[in-house]
């Protein structure tokens, strides 16, 4: 039996708390050290962890040996933490998104990573919600033919920059954006999604009105090399219900995604896949049911009528697999997966079959670079190119 890793977690607000939640319980790892710069928030965890607890990394790092670090710093607060546990010869981290919030700061972390040898993951977490999982599937498996055109908004209640981090939320917010802190979650679904196609060109605007410690919003305009083109939104000041919605489609010479996936007012969580009759059947939609299914992935096959503009042409079936209502999404589910790509020294683990590789340093390189031309394409009022 492989010996569990011994953990420590960087950063005890929001996630990191979700962090201590998942990894404390799982049989593969021995939570030995948690740190943060509050020594009150230390000791909520002192007594029901065991684990040591530090006000200070370079400490933590001198006096553990540590096999994994998890880094849950606010966005604008990555680098130095992953640049230590790097130097001090960590050889996993676990990062949360983004990898950086200036491409300088993503291309350190990148070229020391590659230097060092270390296996660094980032938490895009989205990627193995199911529906997310559905989403990838039927677009690697040409169900919707090849996409042509992509809508994405992810938008936040303004009580986020606000409140959201207590007496600390200005300063957070301030030394993020939604480019960064939503708009990274986007990018990388698109990319991932998308594979291979990279981004070659961007065209986006921002606005300051609103909060004036940072913008309120991006709204960009993303073209990529197999000519698919992607709008993409993102705001923090929304006066809504939610705390978050989150809407995707996507449109492919074949068919579409439709995907509510954080549903506003007056819309249920939802997603389907439509098909054109040309291009599935009740059986190949049950055989794609049951593949999803296999991997852990409900949804159903189903047929209906388009709504036509000859409302007595009721010749054509429409096929779809969908699914209503909610899943069991949550923010720690690519975790196991990271952890089984450590024990068994691959990024295609076991339990990771069939859904590309685990995110890396490169996928959070790319990440960056994509959403740094958002917001310097906004800067500039003009389009930018990528080099890809």
């Amino acid at each position: 039996m492989s010996p569990k890793l011994k953990t420590g977690i960087v950063g005890l607000g929001i996630l990191g708390r979700q962090y201590v939640e998942t990894l404390l319980p799982h049989p593969d790892v021995q939570l030995v050290a948690l740190c943060d710069v509050r020594p009150q928030v230390l000791g909520e965890f002192a007594a029901t962890t065991g684990a040591a607890t530090y006000t200070d990394l370079d400490e933590m790092l001198r006096g553990q040996s540590l096999d994994l670090v998890v880094v849950a710093t606010p966005d604008h607060l990555h680098r130095a933490p992953v640049m230590a546990a790097i130097q001090a010869g960590v050889p996993n981290i676990i990062e949360e998104k983004p990898l950086a919030t200036t491409l300088t700061d993503a291309r350190t972390i990148f070229d020391a990573v590659e230097q060092q040898k270390t296996r660094l993951f980032i938490n895009y977490a989205n990627r193995a919600m199911p529906l997310d999982l559905a989403t990838y599937y039927v677009v690697q498996q040409q169900l919707i033919g090849r996409p042509v055109y992509a809508e994405s908004r992810l938008d936040d209640n303004i009580s986020v920059p606000r409140n959201l981090w207590g007496s600390r939320s200005k300063e957070f917010a301030g030394g993020s954006s939604t480019a960064h802190f939503l708009l990274s979650h986007v990018v990388d679904l698109l990319l991932w999604t998308f594979a291979p196609a990279r981004v070659t060109d961007v065209y986006a605007f921002s606005q300051e009105v609103v909060l004036g410690y940072t913008p309120d919003l991006y709204d960009a305009f993303l073209t990529f090399d197999s000519g698919l083109k992607v709008r993409v939104k993102a705001e923090w000041i929304k006066h809504m219900d939610q705390i978050v919605e989150f809407y995707t489609s996507i449109t492919g010479v074949d068919g579409t995604v439709i995907y509510n996936k954080l549903p506003g007012f007056g819309v249920q969580k939802s997603w389907r896949a439509n098909f054109s009759g040309s291009q599935a059947t009740s059986q190949s939609l049950q055989q794609h049911q049951e593949a999803l299914g296999g991997r852990g992935v409900i949804v159903r096959s189903a047929q209906h009528y388009h709504t036509r503009t000859d409302e007595f042409d009721q010749s054509t079936v429409n096929f779809s697999l969908e699914h209503l209502g909610p899943d069991n999404s949550n923010g720690m589910m690519l975790i196991p997966r990271m952890l089984a790509s450590i024990a068994e020294e691959t990024l295609t683990p076991s339990n990771w079959q069939g859904w590309g590789t685990l995110p890396t340093h490169l996928d959070g390189l790319r990440q960056v670079e994509v959403v740094q031309a958002i917001i310097h394409s906004a800067q500039k009022g003009e389009p930018v190119s990528l080099v890809i």
